[in-house]
Order: C-alpha cells, then structure tokens, then sequence
C-alpha cells in the first residue's frame, strides 16, 4: 500500500514538470499572427465578386447569369449617334480621250478626233485610193470641215447625214453600198469604204483632181480645194475651202508627213 501510493506521486510530479516545460507562446506575436489572418481573410473575393485582373470580356458570366460574348480586336468599332457615315469607295470615270490639237503663233488648232483615230482613218483612204500624203490630207481637211468626222451628224435641218454630209440620192446611194457589202451605213468605217468607192467610180475627175498633186504642202491646199469643188460641189468653193486650207496646212499635212518619216 504504501509503496503504490509513492509510486503515483512520482507520476504526478513528472507530468507537472513536463506541463510546464512547454512554453505558452508570446503574446505580442499571437496578436500579429491573427491580424495577418484577418488581412488575408479579407482580400479574398466575395461569393459574387471576379477575382482582380481578370480582363470583363473573360469573365464566365455577367450580372444576369449570361455568358458574355468576347470582342474581337479587328471587329469595326460601332458607330456614335449623329457621326457622319463612313465615306464609300468612289469610282472615278475614266478621263475621255484627247482630241488631237497643235498651238501655232499662239492659235490652237485641233481636230475632232484623236490621235489614234487620225492614224487609223489616214491609212484606210491610204490604202483604199493609192494617194499621197498631200491627197490624204486634203481629204481629211474636207472631213473635217463637213461633219468633224462624225458619222452622226446631221446638217441642212436633217437633210445631209454623215461624214462628207450626204444629200438626197447620193445620201441614198451611201446607205445601199452599205447595205450591199455587209457594212453599217452609220458607221465611220461603212462610210469611208462608200467614200473610197464613190470617188474612184462615180467622181472619176474629182479623184484624179487630188490624186495628181504632188506630195508637198502646197499641193495639199491644192488637194483640200478640190476635193471641197469636186467632191463636196458647195455653192462657193472658194470661201468654204479657206477653213479646210488652214486645218491642212497647220496639222493635218504636218503631222502626216511625220507618220510617214517615223513609219
């Protein structure tokens, strides 16, 4: 018995010396570890809160529960109330060609026509009557003065049509070569091919008025002025050829003599 009870109060005394060897801690710490935990504890998002940095257009879901749609980068920007609309595209015509002009002593001299034209209806007479230089140009000064080259053209209150400004039967007979050779008789082609026809078969003296001339400058006017009274036959030759003279002289001749040169 007694030895039993010694042997409980070493125990005793034991535990209370190992109770006592842990230590309790310092106050001052304790204190500044549950401030820490309350720093930490509120910078934790609420139940309804995104977490910071997190960009609006990643977030899963806006204040309706919806998933939000992303915003593509390149999408237009949606236009302002009152902003003047974007401005569209604008086709611009392109510019009509040139017609063929020259500056002499400061007067302006053109044609009705272009360049391109001008070639191309010099070597159709060119090839068609065998003439030339001079020839072609005092032709070409007549066209010029009738109608400007148009095959449209209309004179004498509708009575004269055309290139050379046809009337009555010989008008009549332009259209029905035309017709006979698969040609438009309103065209510039249909009309000069009559042309070329009428004056080697039905102007034989008119052709061989401007065929004959020779090739200078002079005999272009010479060339212009009969074709205007042969071909043409107005009621004054002389005061209707003075125009086509200077057309010949100053642009057509030159500028054909320059073809031929280069060619």
């Amino acid at each position: 018995m007694g030895i039993a009870v010694l042997l409980i109060l070493v125990l005793f005394c034991g535990y209370a010396d190992e109770a006592a060897a842990i230590p309790e801690g310092d106050p001052a710490e304790a204190e500044a570890s549950e401030e820490a935990f309350t720093e930490a504890e509120s910078a934790l998002p609420a139940e309804n809160e995104e977490p910071a940095g997190v960009p609006e257009s990643e977030s899963t879901a806006d204040e309706t529960g919806e998933s939000p749609q992303l915003v593509s980068e390149t999408a237009p920007l949606p236009q302002e109330d009152g902003a003047p609309p974007a401005p569209e595209a604008i086709s611009t015509p392109a510019p009509a060609p040139m017609p063929m002009f020259d500056i002499i002593d400061g007067q302006t001299i053109y044609l009705s026509i272009t360049e391109e034209e001008f070639v191309e209806i010099a070597e159709i007479l060119r090839a068609g009557l065998g003439v030339n230089d001079a020839a072609i140009a005092g032709i070409m000064g007549n066209l010029q003065g009738e109608s400007g080259f148009n095959p449209h053209k209309i004179g004498d209150d509708g009575g004269a049509y055309g290139i050379c400004q046809w009337r009555g039967p010989r008008l009549d007979q332009m259209v029905e070569y035309c017709e006979d050779h698969g040609l438009n008789p309103v065209s510039r082609d249909g009309q000069l091919s009559f042309l070329i026809y009428d004056l080697m078969n039905n102007y034989i003296y008119a052709y061989d008025q401007i065929r004959l001339c020779e090739d200078s400058e002079r005999g272009a006017l010479q060339a212009t002025y009969n074709f205007c009274a042969y071909y043409e036959v107005p009621s004054n030759p002389e005061e209707e050829s003075l125009e086509r003279e200077e057309w010949t002289k100053l642009l057509i001749f030159p500028k054909l003599n320059e073809l031929s040169e280069a060619g």
